[in-house]
C-alpha cells in the first residue's frame, strides 16, 4: 500500500544536497528585497494583527521562503520540470463540477472550460504556489458535455497544459433542492436515502444544515454557504438556535451515512467570543461544570461537525474559519469507514484560549463522544489528498491512514502540529509539510505499530519572541518559551514510562533552516525504558543556518524522558544522512536528556562554516550516555571527535565503533581483545566461516570524567578525552590449531583468517 520513492533517488538527492553550500543557495531573505520584506511583517505579527493582514503576510511569506526556489533539494526530490500529475478526482454534479489534480512542483494553476471546443471560461487562479489544486466548474448547463484542459505554472514561469479532456453534467431530478424546497435555514434534512443540491450561494446568520436521517447526500453545487454571520451572545454549541455550525449531524443515536461534496462552507463575520479574550475572563471556570472555559467556546462553529456517526464521505470541499478556538470539520464518536479526500481548508484566524487534548484549533480531527464509543486504537480512517493551506494549531489528526497531504502551519501557540497519527496502527506516508511560526512540529507519534515512510517535511524557522523574558508575539504560555520547530518527534512526559513500542521512520526527507536564532529540530525522540523497537531509517535531514547568530539547531536532538538514564532502551538511526552547518547530534538540551542512541551506517556530512559549528553537541544540564555510532561516515569537516559540551555533565559519553567481519573458517572458535587484553568477543563462526561484531575504537568523554567518581558539572567545554580499545587481537581456533591476527580498527573492516 505504501509508495516508496527508489534509492536512487536518494542518492541523485544527497548529490545535489551535498554540492549546495551556502554561497550556493537562493536565500530571499538575503537576497531579494520583497522577500525579505515579507519575512519582517510575517515575523511581527501579533494577536492584535487585523485577521486580513495575518493571512496576507503569511501568504508572501510561504511564496517568498517555501518551494522549488528555497533549495534544490525540491528538484532532485520531485523532478526538474513541471508536471501535471494523472489519476485526478473529479466530482461531476447538475451545474457545476470539481476538478482536483497534483502537480509535482508547487504551482499556480486554473482550469479552462467550456461546451465543444470553445475554452471560454476559466476558473481563479491560486494565490500562491501548491502542489495540490481543487477548482470549481460553475454556472454550467444540466446535461451538457463540457471540455477542460488544466493550466499549471511553476514558481519559474514554466507553464504546462494537460490535453483536452471532456465530462457530461448530471441530471439530478429528485434532488431535494436547498434552499427551493426547503425554506429558511437551518435546513433539515430528514429524508433518509436523499439527494440534497444546493442551488445557489447562501448566507446564515446562525447554524445552516442539519442532518437528521441516515444515507444523505449533499451535493453543495458548487457554491459557498457562509455560516455565522453574527454574533452569538449567549452561544451553546448544545442549542441549534444559539450556535453556528456550517453542517451539522448530532444526536443521541449512532447512525451511518452521509456524503457531502462540491462546494464551500465559510464562516460570516460573526467574530464570537472574542470577549473572553485576554485577562481574567479567559482563566474564569464556568460556575456549574467547573471548567476552566464554557463549554461553547470550541463548539457549534465548525464548518463540519459529526458525532457519534459513521461511514462518512467528505470530498471536494473547502472549509474556511477563523473564529477563535474553532475547526474546519469535527468529528466526535466517529465509527465505521471515514473518508475525507480531496479536499481544501483554510485557518484565517489567530487566537486561541486553550490548546490541549480535544480544545485548540484543528482543520479536521477525530474525538472521543460523550458515550466514549469512539476507540482511538483502531479505525478504518483515512484522510488523504487534502489542500490545508493554513492552520495556526493543529492539521489533521487520529486518522489511521494519513497520506497525500499538503499542510501549512502557521503556528501561534506552543505544539502546533502537522500531523497527529492514529494512537496505533497508525500509516503516515507521501504527505508533504511546511511549519513555520512560533512552536510547530510535523508529524508526532503513537503508542504502537507506527510507520512513517516517505513524507516531505520543509521548516522555516522565525523569531516571534521578544527580548523580554517570557513575553512573544504570539500565544505563548510562562514556560520554556522558544521559537522552535520539529519535523518528527517522540515525547514522554513527566517521569516516563509511557508506552511507544514498534515506530518506523522510513525514506523521509527534512528540510529546515534557521535564522534569528530559532531552534529547528530534525528529530525529537525520546528514549526511555518504555520506548522500544523506535527505527529511524534511509532518511535525509538537512538543517541550515541562515546568519551567524547562535541557535540550538541540529539534524537529529537525542532527548529523553527525566529517569534513569541508564535504563533507556536504544533508539536506532541507520543509513541516514545529516547534514547541517550548526550542529548534526545534539545529545539533549532543556526539554529532554536521552541514553543510549545508536546511529548505524549514517553520514554525517558539515555543509557550511557557521562560526558555532560541532558535528556534536551535550546539552540539558545532565550527563547522557551509551551513544554509539557506529559504521558512520564523517564527510566535509564533520569529525568523530568534533564534541561540545555546552551544558552537561562528566558522566557523558559516546562511542566510536566499527564491524569486524571476520572470514575464517566454518564453525570454529573466535576470541577477540582488545589492546589491553580484554575479551569484547567470544564465539563461533557459521557454517560458511563467517562472523561479524561491532568493536569500540573510542570512547569520548569530557575532561572532568574520572572513573568511579561522582557527576561534576563539565567546564572545559571544547576539550575531551579518549579511551581507545585499539588495536584489537583476533584467535581463532578449530581442530587444535590457533591463529592469531592484530586488527587496527579505525573503519569497517574486513579480514580473512585461515
Amino acid at each position: 500500500m505504501l509508495e516508496t520513492w527508489k534509492f536512487p533517488l536518494q542518492v541523485l538527492l544527497l548529490t545535489s544536497a551535498l554540492s549546495c553550500t551556502r554561497a550556493h543557495l537562493e536565500e530571499p531573505g538575503e537576497q531579494n528585497a520583497d522577500a525579505a520584506l515579507a519575512y519582517h511583517r510575517y515575523s511581527q505579527l501579533t494577536l492584535q494583527s487585523p485577521l486580513a493582514d495575518v493571512e496576507e503576510a503569511f501568504n508572501l511569506f510561504s511564496g517568498s521562503y517555501f518551494g522549488a526556489k528555497s533549495d534544490p533539494i525540491y528538484h532532485s526530490t520531485f523532478g526538474e520540470q513541471i508536471s501535471i500529475k494523472e489519476g485526478h478526482w473529479s466530482y461531476v454534479s447538475e451545474t457545476s463540477a470539481s476538478l482536483f489534480w497534483e502537480t509535482n512542483l508547487p504551482a499556480k494553476s486554473f482550469v479552462e472550460y467550456g461546451e465543444a471546443d470553445v475554452f471560454d471560461q476559466i476558473t481563479d487562479v491560486q494565490e500562491r504556489h501548491y502542489f495540490l489544486h481543487l477548482h470549481y466548474l460553475k454556472n454550467l448547463k444540466p446535461d451538457t458535455e463540457y471540455m477542460y484542459r488544466v493550466v499549471a505554472e511553476d514558481e519559474f514561469g514554466t507553464r504546462v497544459t494537460t490535453e483536452a479532456k471532456k465530462f457530461r453534467t448530471q441530471p439530478l431530478p429528485n434532488a431535494i433542492r436547498i434552499p427551493d424546497d426547503l425554506g429558511e435555514p437551518p435546513y433539515v434534512l430528514d429524508q433518509p436515502n436523499a439527494t440534497y443540491l444546493v442551488t445557489a450561494d447562501i448566507v446564515g446568520k446562525r447554524s445552516l444544515i442539519v442532518v437528521a436521517a441516515e444515507n444523505v447526500t449533499i451535493d453543495l453545487g458548487g457554491n459557498t454557504l457562509i455560516h455565522a454571520d453574527e454574533q452569538i451572545a449567549d452561544a451553546d454549541f448544545n442549542d441549534l438556535e444559539r450556535s453556528g455550525v456550517g453542517i451539522r449531524w448530532r444526536d443521541n443515536n449512532q447512525k451511518a451515512g452521509l456524503k457531502i461534496f462540491n462546494g464551500t462552507l465559510k464562516q460570516g463575520s460573526g467574530n464570537n467570543n472574542t470577549a473572553l479574550i485576554g485577562g481574567d475572563s479567559m482563566l474564569r471556570p464556568d460556575p456549574e461544570t467547573k471548567d476552566k472555559y464554557h463549554g461553547s467556546i470550541n463548539r457549534g462553529f465548525s464548518n463540519i461537525e459529526i458525532s457519534s456517526k459513521g461511514d462518512i464521505e467528505i470530498a471536494g470541499v473547502t472549509a474556511i474559519y477563523h473564529l477563535p478556538q474553532s475547526w474546519g470539520m469535527r468529528f466526535e464518536g466517529a465509527f465505521g469507514v471515514y473518508n475525507v479526500h480531496h479536499n481544501v481548508f483554510l485557518d484565517r484566524g489567530n487566537q486561541m484560549f486553550d490548546r490541549h487534548g480535544a480544545g485548540g484549533s484543528r482543520s479536521m480531527g477525530f474525538v472521543a463522544g460523550d458515550d466514549g464509543s469512539w476507540d482511538p486504537d483502531n479505525n478504518n480512517f483515512s484522510v488523504h489528498h487534502n489542500l490545508i493551506k493554513r492552520t495556526r494549531q493543529n492539521a489533521i489528526n487520529v486518522a489511521e491512514e494519513i497520506h497525500h497531504n499538503e499542510i501549512y502551519v502557521d503556528s501561534w501557540v506552543v505544539n502546533s502540529f502537522g500531523i497527529q497519527p492514529s494512537n496505533s496502527n497508525g500509516r503516515v506516508y507521501d504527505n508533504k509539510i511546511f511549519l513555520t511560526g512560533y512552536y510547530a512540529c510535523g508529524i508526532l507519534w503513537a503508542s504502537k505499530h507506527l510507520q512513517v515512510s516517505d513524507n516531505f517535511i520543509h521548516m522555516e524557522g522565525v523569531r516571534t519572541m521578544i527580548d523580554k523574558p517570557n513575553e512573544g508575539r504570539r500565544l505563548i504560555e510562562t514556560w520554556g518559551e522558544q521559537d522552535v520547530l520539529a519535523g518528527m518527534r517522540i515525547t514522554n512526559y513527566g517521569k516516563g514510562g509511557q508506552e511507544r513500542e514498534n515506530l518506523l521512520y522510513r525514506n523521509n526527507i527534512i528540510f529546515g533552516r534557521s535564522r534569528d536564532g530559532a531552534e529547528l529540530r530534525g528529530t525529537e525522540f525520546f528514549s526511555d525504558f518504555s520506548n522500544k523497537d523506535i527505527v529511524f531509517t534511509d532518511n535525509i535531514v538537512k538543517i541550515q543556518s541562515m546568519d551567524t547568530l547562535p541557535s540550538k539547531s541540529s539534524t537529529i536532538n537525542t532527548q529523553g524522558a527525566y529517569n534513569d538514564r541508564s535504563s533507556h532502551l536504544p533508539i536506532l538511526y541507520s543509513n541516514t544522512v545529516s547534514m547541517s552547518d550548526l550542529c548534526n547530534i545534539r545529545f539533549g538540551d532543556d526539554y529532554g536528556q536521552g541514553s543510549n542512541h545508536q546511529f548505524v551506517s549514517c553520514r554525517i556530512v558539515k555543509t557550511g562554516d557557521h562560526p558555532d559549528y560541532h558535528t556534536f553537541k551535550f546539552d540539558g544540564g545532565n550527563s547522557v550516555f551509551n551513544h554509539v555510532l557506529l559504521d558512520c561516515q564523517f564527510e566535509q569537516g564533520a569529525r568523530m571527535d568534533d564534541v561540545y559540551w555546552e551544558r552537561t555533565g562528566s558522566l557523558s559519553n559516546y562511542s566510536v565503533k566499527w564491524t569486524l567481519d571476520i572470514e575464517t573458517i566454518p564453525l570454529s572458535e573466535i576470541v577477540i581483545r582488545d589492546k589491553n587484553g580484554k575479551v569484547h568477543f567470544q564465539g563461533q563462526a557459521d557454517a560458511q566461516g563467517r562472523s561479524a561484531t561491532a568493536l569500540t575504537q573510542y570512547i569520548i568523554r569530557p575532561t572532568e570524567w574520572e572513573e568511579g567518581k561522582e557527576e561534576v558539572p563539565v567546564t572545559d567545554k571544547s576539550s575531551h578525552q579518549k579511551e581507545a580499545f585499539s588495536p584489537y587481537s583476533v584467535e581463532v581456533s578449530y581442530a587444535g590449531k590457533i591463529l592469531r591476527q592484530d586488527v587496527e580498527l579505525d573503519r569497517k573492516t574486513q579480514i580473512t583468517i585461515q
